[in-house]
C-alpha cells in the first residue's frame, strides 16, 4: 500500500461515512489541512462564523448520517462549543476538527497567539472532552491513523461528536493508507442472543395479555435510526401510535392509526387520555427532558412502559442490556410470522390526533390559527426546521403530509441553532437527493438575529429554501415565560425584508411581509411562491404576547417550575 497524509487519511475516512461536503471557517493552523479537503474529494463549505459552522455539521449529520467541520485552534474551537453541546445531548455525529500549533510549539509550551498566554495546550481540548464522545490530539505518527479510526469509530457507536485535533506538521506526515481497507464501524453487534430472546418473549407476553396498548415515537426513534423498524411495528400490530415534540413527524401522520401528539398537560383530551389509561406502553425511544414532557407533566406508569433505547430495553421496572435495534428487527419478524391477537390493533382508534373544529380566524394573525394553516400548506417531500420558542411549539399543532420531516433541537434549545442547521441539512437533501423537495425554515426574529449569517450560505449554496420569519416583537417565549413586558424581552428592530439582497446580493431573492390571514391565504396559493425558484423569505407579524396554547399553559407556571418548587 502507499503512503499518505494523515490529513488525507482523515478526510478519506470522513468521505467513507458518506459525508460530501466540510464546513468550517478558516484560519491559520489549519491551513494547510484545509488544503486536503479537495484532495480527499470532498467539498468546503465555508461560513461565516465557527458556531454556524457547527450548527450547519449538525444538521448536515441528522440528514446524511453523520456531519464535520473545520476550526482552528482556541478561538475558533471555543465558539463552536454550543453547537457540539447540543449535538452531543441530541445523538448527531458530529467530527470536530480542529487545526492545532505544531508538535513542537506545544512541547515548547510557546506563547502563541490564540493560546491564554501561559503556554497550556491541553486546556481547550480538555473543554471539549466534556461534550465528545471522544478525543484526541495527533501527535504522534505512528498512532495516528488508529488514533483517527478510533474516534470516528466511537461518534458512529455513540452517535455524539468527536474531537480530533492535528497540529500543523502532522497533516503531511507519512502513514501507510492500508488502514483505510478495513471499513469503519457503523453498525451495532447483534445482543447476547438468550437474553435477547428472553426480552422477546417477555414483550409478546405483555402483548398478548394487555388489551390496552399504545406505541409512543419519541426522538431516540429518530436519531438512532429505527423510524423503519417503528413503521413495520406499526404495520405488524396494528396499534395506535403518538409522537411527542421530539418525534414529531417521525412517521406519517396521515395514517389511520395516529393518534396525536402526547406531550403530558399540553396533550389534546383525549389523546392524553388514551395514552396515561393504557395497560402496555411501547416507547420507542423515550427522552423525558422537561420540554419534551411539558414540564414533567406525563402521567404513565412507569411499570406499564416497554421502553427502547439503542443500548437497553426496559420492561417495567427491568433494564436488560440489549440494543433496541435488533430487539425491534426480531419483534417485527416474530409478529409477522405468528401474529398477535391483539385486542388494541383491532379497536377503534380512542382518539382523534386533530380538534373537531379549526381555531378561530380573526383579523390578525393568530398562532392558534397560523400553524394549523401551515399545516394545509405543507406539501409530500418537505424538510421543516422549526427555532426553539413557538416555531417548534407550534408545530405541533400542524398536520404533516406522508415523507415530511421536522428537525428542531428539543433537549439543548439553542436560539439561533434553526437558521444555522439548516445550512447543512439543506445542503445535504441537495447533495444526497433525498426524498425531500422543498426546505422550510421556521424561525423567530429575535432567534435569528443570533445567526443571520447564515443566510449567506443559504444563498451561496442555491439551495433555494422558504424562511418563515415570525415577528413578534421580541423574544416571545420568554415573555410568556417571565416578564411579558420586560425591557430585556425586546430585540433591535430590523428590515427583514431586505436580509437576503443585503447577505446575497448577487443571488436572486424574493421577501414577503404577511400581516393578516387573507395575506397568508393568498402567498401560499401563489404558484411563483411554490415554486421555489429562488431563495425566499416570509415576515409574518403576530402579536408579541400571542403564543401557541402548550406554551401558554407552560409558562403559566414557569417561575415555579424553574424553582423546584
Amino acid at each position: 500500500m502507499t503512503d499518505i497524509g494523515v490529513g488525507r487519511y482523515l478526510f478519506e475516512r470522513i468521505k467513507q461515512l458518506g459525508i460530501k461536503s466540510v464546513f468550517g471557517v478558516p484560519g491559520d493552523y489549519e491551513l494547510t489541512l484545509l488544503d486536503v479537503i479537495p484532495e480527499a474529494g470532498l467539498d468546503w463549505k465555508g461560513n461565516p462564523n465557527e458556531l454556524v459552522a457547527s450548527y450547519a455539521a449538525d444538521g448536515y449529520g441528522r440528514i446524511a448520517g453523520a456531519g464535520a467541520f473545520v476550526t482552528t485552534f482556541g478561538p475558533g474551537e471555543l465558539s463552536a462549543l454550543c453547537g457540539i453541546a447540543g449535538a452531543y445531548c441530541e445523538f448527531v455525529p458530529v467530527a470536530h476538527i480542529v487545526g492545532y500549533p505544531s508538535v513542537k510549539f506545544q512541547n515548547e509550551h510557546a506563547v502563541l497567539h490564540h493560546t491564554v498566554g501561559d503556554g497550556r495546550y491541553e486546556l481547550y481540548h480538555e473543554m471539549s472532552k466534556q461534550i465528545s464522545c471522544a478525543t484526541t490530539v495527533l501527535k504522534d505518527v505512528k498512532t495516528a491513523a488508529t488514533e483517527i479510526d478510533r474516534c470516528l469509530n466511537a461518534m458512529m457507536y455513540h452517535r455524539q461528536p468527536v474531537y480530533i485535533g492535528v497540529p500543523v506538521n502532522m497533516v503531511n506526515e507519512k502513514i501507510s493508507s492500508s488502514g483505510l481497507e478495513i471499513p469503519l464501524t457503523t453498525t451495532l453487534s447483534p445482543n447476547n442472543e438468550s437474553l435477547e430472546q428472553k426480552v422477546l418473549q417477555e414483550i409478546r407476553k405483555r402483548l398478548e395479555t394487555h388489551e390496552k396498548t399504545v406505541i409512543i415515537v419519541d426522538g431516540g426513534a429518530i436519531r438512532h435510526d429505527v423510524l423503519g423498524l417503528t413503521q413495520e411495528l406499526v404495520d405488524a400490530t396494528n396499534l395506535p401510535f403518538f409522537t411527542t415534540p421530539m418525534g414529531k413527524g417521525a412517521l406519517n401522520e396521515q395514517q389511520p392509526r395516529y393518534g396525536g401528539f402526547y406531550g403530558g398537560a399540553v396533550s389534546k383530551g383525549d389523546c392524553r387520555v388514551a395514552v396515561e389509561s393504557a395497560h402496555c406502553v411501547l416507547w420507542i425511544g423515550n427522552y423525558p427532558s422537561d420540554i419534551n414532557t411539558a414540564e414533567f407533566t406525563e402521567k404513565v406508569n412507569p411499570e406499564v412502559v416497554i421502553d427502547f433505547e439503542r443500548f437497553f430495553v426496559t420492561i417495567g421496572s427491568q433494564r436488560y442490556d440489549v440494543k433496541m435495534n435488533h430487539v425491534l428487527r426480531k419483534l417485527v419478524d416474530s409478529l409477522k410470522s405468528d401474529p398477535l391477537n391483539i385486542v388494541s390493533g383491532k379497536a377503534a382508534m380512542p382518539c382523534k390526533p386533530l380538534p373537531d373544529t379549526l381555531p378561530t380566524r380573526s383579523k390578525e394573525i393568530t398562532q392558534a390559527w397560523y400553524w394549523t394553516r401551515c399545516g394545509q400548506f405543507f406539501r409530500e417531500g418537505d424538510l421543516i426546521i422549526t427555532e426553539t420558542g413557538t416555531s417548534a411549539t407550534g408545530m405541533n399543532d400542524a398536520s404533516l403530509p406522508k415523507n415530511t420531516a421536522v428537525l428542531s433541537q428539543t433537549i439543548f434549545g439553542s436560539i439561533g441553532w434553526a437558521t444555522g442547521t439548516s445550512v447543512g441539512a439543506f445542503v445535504a437533501v441537495r447533495e444526497l437527493s433525498r426524498k425531500f423537495k422543498r426546505c422550510l425554515l421556521f424561525t423567530g426574529e429575535g432567534s435569528l438575529q443570533l445567526t443571520i449569517q447564515a443566510f449567506s450560505d443559504l444563498l451561496r449554496h442555491d439551495v433555494k429554501p422558504i424562511i418563515f420569519v415570525l415577528n413578534n416583537g421580541g423574544y416571545t417565549i420568554e415573555r410568556v415565560l417571565h416578564g411579558p413586558h420586560a425591557k430585556y424581552n425586546n430585540v433591535p428592530l430590523w428590515e427583514y425584508t431586505d436580509l437576503l439582497h443585503a447577505l446575497g446580493p448577487e443571488y436572486k431573492s424574493k421577501s414577503y411581509q404577511v400581516r393578516t390571514p387573507e395575506e397568508v391565504d393568498g402567498l401560499f396559493g401563489n404558484p411563483i411562491f411554490n415554486a421555489c425558484e429562488t431563495a425566499q423569505l416570509v415576515e409574518v407579524f403576530m402579536d408579541p404576547l400571542d403564543a401557541p396554547i402548550a406554551l401558554k399553559m407552560s409558562g403559566a407556571n414557569n417561575d415555579k417550575f424553574n424553582a423546584g418548587q
